[in-house]
Formats: C-alpha cells, sequence, structure tokens
C-alpha cells in the first residue's frame, strides 16, 4: 500500500530544479489530485444534503419540505456515485494512498453516516404538530445517532482490515455504509412517492425498525459482495440480459424497486451467512 508520507514535501524541495525526481514527484502529486477531487464531490453532495434538511425543519408546512426531503435523497445518492467512482479512478492510475483512504472515509461519515441519520430524524419528527408520528422525538434521536455511530466504526474498522488493493473491495465483511445510507433513501423516496403530499405512507412507520437493523448489520461480520463488480465481472449473455432487463425495471417503477433492490442488497449478508451455517462453516456474526 501506498503511503502518503509528511515528509515528501521537504525531499521534494530539496530535489534540483533539473533533476529527473523534481517533475516525476510534481506529476504524481498532481495525478492524485484527481481522485481526491472525485472524493470531495461526495463530500459536497453530503453536506448539501445535511443542509436542504436543516432547512426543512424550518418550513412551515410539508408541501416546502417534501421538496427539501426529495433533494437531500437525491443528492446522498449522488454521493454513491462518487464514492464509487473515486476508488475506481484512484486504483486506476495507481495513486491509492493512507491520504486519500482517510479522506474517503471522512467523507462516507458524512453523506452515509450524518446525513442518512437526519434525513431519517427530521422524517420522524416534522409534522403539522409539532408532534413526531409513530415514535418520540427521543427515540427517533437515539435511532438515528445509534446508525451515525455504528456508521463511523464500521468504517474505521474497515480503514483497519484492508489495503488499497482492488481485490480487497470485491467483498466486505459488514454492510456497507453506502449500501446501509441506500436504504434509507430508497425508503424515504418510496415513502414520498406513495403520499406525496404529506409523506406519511406505511413506510414512514416502518422505517424506525430499519434503523437499529442497519446500525448492527453494519458493524456486523455477514459477508457482502461489491455488487457493481460481481455483476461487470460476469461477461456472459445472460448477464447482460438480466442487467438490461433490471435496469428497464427501475426505470419503469423506481418507487417499487430500487427499495426493493436495496432492501434484497441488505439482506444478502445473512441470508449468505445462515446458508454457510447451514453447510457447516463456522463464521463469526460480530
Amino acid at each position: 500500500m501506498k503511503r502518503f508520507e509528511v515528509g515528501s514535501i521537504e525531499d521534494e524541495s530539496q530535489a534540483e530544479p533539473g533533476s529527473d525526481d523534481a517533475p516525476r514527484r510534481r506529476g504524481g502529486r498532481a495525478v492524485e489530485m484527481v481522485p481526491t477531487l472525485v472524493t470531495l464531490g461526495n463530500l459536497f453532495s453530503g453536506f448539501l444534503a445535511i443542509a436542504y434538511l436543516t432547512d426543512s425543519m424550518h418550513s412551515p408546512d410539508a408541501a416546502s419540505r417534501i421538496p427539501l426531503y426529495e433533494k437531500a435523497v437525491w443528492l446522498i445518492f449522488l454521493a454513491m456515485f462518487f464514492d464509487a467512482v473515486d476508488g475506481w479512478v484512484a486504483r486506476r492510475m495507481g495513486s491509492s494512498s493512507d491520504f486519500g483512504a482517510q479522506v474517503d472515509s471522512i467523507c462516507d461519515a458524512i453523506s452515509f453516516g450524518a446525513a442518512p441519520a437526519l434525513l431519517f430524524k427530521v422524517m420522524c419528527q416534522s409534522s403539522e404538530t409539532g408532534v413526531a408520528d409513530g415514535i418520540g422525538h427521543k427515540l427517533s434521536l437515539v435511532l438515528a445517532v445509534g446508525f451515525l455511530a455504528c456508521a463511523v466504526l464500521r468504517l474505521a474498522r474497515f480503514n483497519l482490515e484492508t489495503d488499497s488493493g482492488e481485490e480487497s473491495h470485491q467483498a466486505f465483511e459488514g454492510l456497507p455504509t453506502p449500501a446501509a445510507a441506500a436504504v434509507i433513501a430508497s425508503l424515504a423516496y418510496a415513502n414520498i412517492s406513495l403520499d406525496p403530499a404529506e409523506g406519511r405512507s406505511w413506510i414512514h412507520m416502518a422505517l424506525p425498525y430499519f434503523m437499529p437493523v442497519l446500525a448492527f448489520l453494519m458493524v456486523s461480520r455477514f459477508p457482502y459482495v461489491h455488487a457493481a463488480s460481481w455483476v461487470l465481472k460476469r461477461k456472459t449473455f445472460p448477464t447482460l440480459v438480466l442487467l438490461l432487463f433490471l435496469v428497464g425495471v427501475v426505470v419503469l417503477q423506481p418507487e417499487i424497486m430500487v427499495p426493493a433492490l436495496c432492501v434484497g442488497f441488505m439482506a444478502w449478508g445473512p441470508l449468505v451467512w445462515v446458508w454457510r451455517r447451514f453447510h457447516g462453516r463456522e463464521e463469526p456474526i460480530v
């Protein structure tokens, strides 16, 4: 794994201007800016989602809150796109580093920890009477903080146990934080689609039960695959047909298929763990 050396700045300053080392180092540093800028796109999207959610707390009615919720949901999905691209760009350019990994984790903590936790909190606490629907203000806050804490713990463990090689990013232990955020964002999107006026469908009442499950799955040892890599590596005609079919169905019914795919991926880890236990393989849960 490449290391981000603090002393590299001093080393470069000591290199002679006409030497071959100075331009090579400057070029290497310029290359590393590309994946970092993509990662900062993740950060910007997550912060903007939080900003919209903060504005929604001061909205007088549901008609002005719902559009802000929708913007926050799409910004969380946009952050997922940047998160998927930055790692691929860094590995393709050979610029993976501890520095980039730490920046990525900090951005993930904001976009996939704080933003979805706040989305859940404001959706549960917002009502015309100022009283939370379904659960109390304190319980919604506890569930949101618990989700955020487990997301941060998941990211810290991932950094300690994973190197920068591409093979180490093909499978994960524990539900990845972007996938957990996708479950919350997709359910929020489905809730708004079912009740555009108030955002009070049955999904709104079921969402609090997902929060502790998602928090536990993130810190668990349940096996998960990198979904995009798993699909793209299977370069067969049936895989192509299946992928086109899924894309078509998602485009036709996004409010149903996007949450279904996200929740299905969430359930993947426990189901694989149970299947392996049934076949005699002992694996830890946490």
